[in-house]
């Protein structure tokens, strides 16, 4: 993969600012990529560090990370060779109990994840599971409503990336365990939407182990010169298919020895 950008500054950062105000606007653009195909991978991360600069232009400061394309079908749907991550930032976190509104999103969706909340500074390269272990405080199920600002969710992995890799708004459940008390391979996760079940796996449907995913963003970020810091939260990626989501939905996530988190849509 080329560490080289093919755009210009000023067109990275046109791309960067457009996103922003589609957001804000609640009106998504067209495939980025159809505008500039010459866009690569390091181009598109790069005008999502842009945009992250952008919304931290208000309170919002960085809380942390999401890990995404962390599944076999999602890779080939996106032509993507690895998984891809975003920023999440603090004025996106929803409290538990609190609800959602529909008309502030674009084509939102929910996904059901583990997430890991960093105890301690960590930094590539050659970060291994043992050190994930001994760095993470807690675990605990939560939601991710993903958004996109392009158009129909179409587009690349570079879009995607360009995007914030559809970062929105995050849910934590409140009963916190050690990650050494559960086992995060095989800890299964039962989404209910409305009392009806939607679906159900475990969490070797996340790049065969949640840990592996959180090691291989370590790792990644450290190509950029970054570390996750303490205090830091980590979306380790979707247990199922993200779900599209409507006004008067209530969905609930159930995951093994832990208490269900509920999340209402207005």
């Amino acid at each position: 993969m080329s560490m080289v950008g093919e755009l210009t500054y000023e067109e990275r950062m046109t791309i960067a600012e457009a996103l922003y105000e589609a957001e804000r606007n609640v009106k998504p653009l067209p495939k980025i990529t159809s505008e500039f195909p010459e866009m690569n991978i390091m181009d598109a991360y790069s005008i999502q560090q842009m945009g992250v600069r952008l919304r931290m232009t208000g309170k919002a400061s960085v809380a942390g990370w999401k890990i995404g394309i962390t599944n076999p079908a999602m890779m080939e749907r996106l032509d993507a060779e690895s998984p891809d991550f975003g920023t999440l930032l603090s004025n996106k976190m929803l409290l538990e109990g609190v609800p959602i509104r529909r008309s502030d999103l674009i084509l939102p969706r929910i996904e059901g994840e583990l997430a890991f909340i960093m105890g301690e500074d960590l930094k590539g390269p050659g970060i291994t599971f043992g050190d994930i272990y001994n760095a993470c405080s807690w675990v605990v199920p939560c939601f991710e409503i993903c958004d996109t600002r392009v158009e129909n969710w179409a587009g690349t992995v570079c879009d995607s990336v360009a995007d914030n890799a559809g970062a929105s708004h995050f849910m934590l459940g409140s009963a916190p365990k050690r990650l050494q008390d559960i086992n995060p391979r095989l800890i299964g996760m039962v989404m209910e939407r409305n009392g009806m079940v939607i679906g159900s796996a475990t969490g070797v449907e996340v790049m065969g182990n949640p840990v592996t995913s959180v090691t291989w963003l370590v790792n990644e970020l450290a190509r950029f010169n970054v570390g996750v810091k303490k205090g830091e939260i980590i979306l380790s990626g979707a247990f199922l298919d993200a779900r599209i989501v409507s006004s008067g939905d209530i969905y609930t996530l159930n995951m093994d020895g832990f208490p269900a988190v509920t999340l209402r849509i207005l």
